[in-house]
């Protein structure tokens, strides 16, 4: 059913209070897919009448899917009994998630609603760090004494099962509760019902602690393959897990940053559309106001070899193509180096091997693009799309076409030069921000463009002082 169509219905639904047509709504359609079409309902009496009508079996994920601000609403409404059972129902990550979204008085009813063991789990992951293995695990999870039999473990999922985040993933222990195995659910529905899960588990299990980097924790999601991870302390304790679905969130969250990071734009955290204007504003102009304010050394460099362009003032004419083609050409590279250095592609000592790699291809890139520079001036200058009539008529030793040949071959040989130095310098930043433990998206979007707008200029202008110039007495 599509947004619109299933909007239209809920609020026929809603409207003509059918309660049993709208719990049986919630038993065919994704609780997210709901809460999307209602993101627009700021009635209050509605969002309850929804909760109370489906029931504890789906008011826990239909209010962990709705925006913050009708999550305050309804928590503001809840009587505490509502509030508890609503808590009862939830995971300790998905509340956690809410209240970081909440005023503090807010917070604090919800803490002093929910049960101990409760609320000792949410302050415990309200205490981890932002973007940590311990900000993302859930303490539901299944974990068992490696002296249990097969028999007993899955009398145990029965009991507890429903309750966990996972049942897919059984986390093994000791007597100490130090994390010794794991076993998935296949392996265990297989085996023979006498045997210890000492006997069948794999020992070959990988952990995180809890202070890892989430983005180092998805890494290792994508390397072993993983639907569940556990988190470990500093004594190799397990405190929680991590599935899958928090790693595909983390996925997102890190690719929007780097994309709008590498475009000189803050990350935006809620959808376009439900972005203030303010908001926005505020994302994108320190960018813009950093990106003019480098563009100093440029408007420097101008500025110096402006006799120069006084007197061949052809020259004035190419400067946007070599800076547009430079400042291009080093992007693509860093582009593509900031992705693999967030995928984890390189290990310890592959600096040399990418730097070199990435040479020969600035080498032959380089030429392509100097051959093609050449035979497309040659064509815009023949044809009269670039006019010669000045400079010919201020140096009448110069003919047209050499004229046409004394250019092309200056911008040629200038986007040789750039794209060499663009590439490489796209190359280094990142491994460079890398070794000083900055993020690589941050950094090399703005100090790519500038360093090679003024590796452009200064060759340029160099190339023309230094060669054309003397060589025709200019």
């Amino acid at each position: 059913m599509e947004k619109e169509e299933l909007k239209t219905y809920l609020d026929e639904l809603i409207g003509n209070k059918q309660a049993k047509a709208l719990k049986e709504l919630f038993e065919t359609t994704p609780t997210i897919d709901i809460a999307d079409a209602l993101e627009d309902v700021d009635d209050v009496k509605t969002l309850l009448y929804v909760i109370r009508v489906i029931g504890s079996e789906y008011s826990a994920d239909f209010f962990a899917e709705l925006r913050s601000e009708q999550q305050e609403m309804i928590i503001n409404a809840f009587t505490d009994k509502e509030l508890l059972t609503m808590l009862e129902n939830s995971f300790a990550d998905d509340i956690v998630d809410t209240l970081e979204e909440m005023p503090a008085n807010l917070v604090a009813r919800v803490l002093k609603v929910a049960p101990k063991e409760l609320r000792k789990d949410i302050n415990t992951l309200l205490n981890y760090e932002e973007d940590t293995a311990g900000s993302l695990l859930t303490t539901e999870y299944l974990d068992m004494k490696s002296t249990m039999t097969v028999e007993e473990v899955i009398e145990d999922i029965r009991e507890r099962g429903k309750d966990a985040e996972t049942v897919y993933t059984i986390f093994i222990r000791d007597a100490k509760r130090t994390m010794v195995g794991t076993i998935d659910l296949d392996d265990l529905i297989f085996a023979k019902k006498t045997q210890t899960m000492e006997e069948i588990m794999n020992r070959d299990f990988v952990t995180c602690h809890v202070n890892d980097d989430q983005e180092e924790i998805a890494n290792m999601f994508k390397r072993y393959d993983l639907n569940a991870m556990a988190v470990v302390n500093k004594e190799n304790k397990i405190v929680g897990i991590i599935t899958i679905d928090d790693v595909v969130d983390i996925i997102v969250e890190e690719a929007t940053e780097d994309i709008s990071m590498l475009n000189q734009v803050t990350p935006v955290e809620d959808e376009y559309l439900k972005t203030p204007i303010y908001k926005l504003v505020l994302k994108c102009v320190p960018w813009i106001i950093v990106l003019m304010v480098l563009q100093v050394f440029s408007t420097l460099i101008l500025s110096r070899f402006e006799t120069a362009i006084a007197t061949f003032s052809i020259l004035s004419v190419f400067t946007p193509l070599i800076m547009d083609a430079g400042g291009n050409s080093g992007n693509q590279t860093t582009t593509i180096i900031v992705r693999s250095l967030a995928l984890d592609e390189f290990d310890r000592g592959d600096a040399k091997k990418v730097i070199w790699k990435e040479f020969r291809v600035a080498a032959v890139i380089a030429s392509i693009i100097a051959v093609f520079t050449f035979g497309w001036l040659m064509f815009e200058m023949a044809v009269g799309i670039v006019s010669l009539e000045t400079v010919m008529a201020k140096y009448a030793f110069l003919t047209k076409i050499n004229t046409m040949l004394i250019v092309a071959s200056l911008v040629a040989g200038t986007l040789f030069t750039t794209i060499m130095v663009s590439r490489l310098i796209g190359c280094l930043l990142p491994f460079f921000a890398k070794l000083i433990k900055k993020d690589p998206a941050v950094m090399c979007g703005p100090l790519t463009t500038t360093i090679v707008d003024i590796v452009s200029l200064l060759t340029y202008f160099l190339l023309w002082t230094l060669v054309f110039a003397p060589v025709l007495g200019i």
